[in-house]
């Protein structure tokens, strides 16, 4: 990779992170991503295949993407995955890391590690077996606890991302808290957002950033501190006089639009430069078109270029198919 090659926007942003959602598929059916009686899927001719994936990937890294994170759906119920997550880490990458629901974590965390991953995110919304089943409409909350324990003992870093909600998972702030210090996995919480199919219920499940602090620092000793990655949007603080830091992400209350270094590649090949942004060009299409990378790598710019200045939620929000963008 050229150090020198920047991927900008026109409000000077560079744009460093791709996201990439290997499937629209999941294993759980999360209230906060899809309707109950679920969702119609990409059809399969229409999925990015691993060796578009692997080019497209080889295409962003050449202009300036550094890091590279794999979503769904649930990328783990993709067959084969392991293959391209070796594929991907040959690129000249600073960082390759994964998102998953943790579901068939404990079957594929010594595979992970070895095929190059050192850090995996875990979606887990609740401590509470019952609280799980309700969010998730599955029982697999012991699955998710096995996979956790199993990617701890391979040796990856773990953090947990968690999408706070009101009357759901609001009183387990702490104890979410209280279990990254006990397990030694780092720890954030996500701002519900509202999706396509379900906006005005999913805002009434709303709980801001300060009201989850508060949660928190009614046992816990909490201080703001610096120390974020390059391009992080989440907001961290300290534990106490400890070396644990969690961090909120406040895309709704606290937008980090300016800070934006993003840019996602959905399961089927469109982009998309903003979470809650309209539908970008087709590359899976321009490939079987059988366009050439200076074509694409035109396209890609002029995609980023138009990236939006921030996101407008209220007209937008209906753009949002959570389980095709991968968050």
């Amino acid at each position: 990779m050229e150090e020198n090659r920047k991927l900008q926007d026109s409000f000077g942003r560079t744009i460093d992170y791709l996201r990439v959602s290997v499937t629209d598929r999941c294993n759980l059916r999360c209230i906060y991503c899809m309707p109950e009686g679920g969702v119609g899927f990409i059809p399969h001719e229409e999925v990015l295949r691993y060796e578009e994936i692997v080019r497209l990937c080889r295409i962003f890294v050449g202009m300036g993407i550094r890091k590279i994170r794999i979503t769904g759906g649930e990328p783990l119920v993709r067959k084969n995955i392991l293959f391209l997550m070796e594929e991907l880490s040959a690129l000249p990458l600073k960082e390759l890391v994964i998102t998953t629901n943790g579901v068939l974590l404990e079957r594929y965390a010594e595979g992970l590690l070895k095929s190059g991953i050192k850090r995996v995110n875990v979606s887990l919304d609740s401590l509470k077996a019952e609280t799980f089943r309700a969010v998730t409409r599955v029982d697999m909350f012991s699955d998710v606890l096995r996979g956790i324990e199993t990617a701890r003992s391979a040796g990856l870093k773990l953090k947990l991302n968690v999408v706070a909600m009101r009357g759901i998972n609001d009183t387990e702030a702490a104890e979410f808290v209280r279990f990254s210090l006990e397990k030694g996995v780092g720890l954030r919480f996500i701002e519900v957002m509202p999706q396509y199919y379900d906006e005005e219920v999913v805002r009434k499940r709303f709980i801001g950033s300060e009201e989850i602090l508060e949660k928190i620092a009614s046992r816990y000793a909490v201080a703001p501190c610096d120390g974020s990655a390059e391009g992080s949007v989440e907001r961290l603080y300290r534990i106490g006089t400890t070396d644990t830091r969690f961090g909120i992400i406040s895309a709704i209350s606290n937008p980090f639009c300016k800070s934006c270094n993003r840019v996602r590649l959905m399961a089927n090949g469109i982009v998309k430069t903003c979470l809650f942004g309209t539908e970008g060009p087709n590359l899976k299409r321009m490939l079987c078109e059988g366009s050439g990378r200076e074509a694409i790598e035109r396209v890609i710019r002029d995609v980023i270029m138009r990236k939006p200045e921030k996101h407008t939620l209220d007209t937008e929000a209906g753009n949002l198919m959570m389980n095709r963008v991968g968050g």
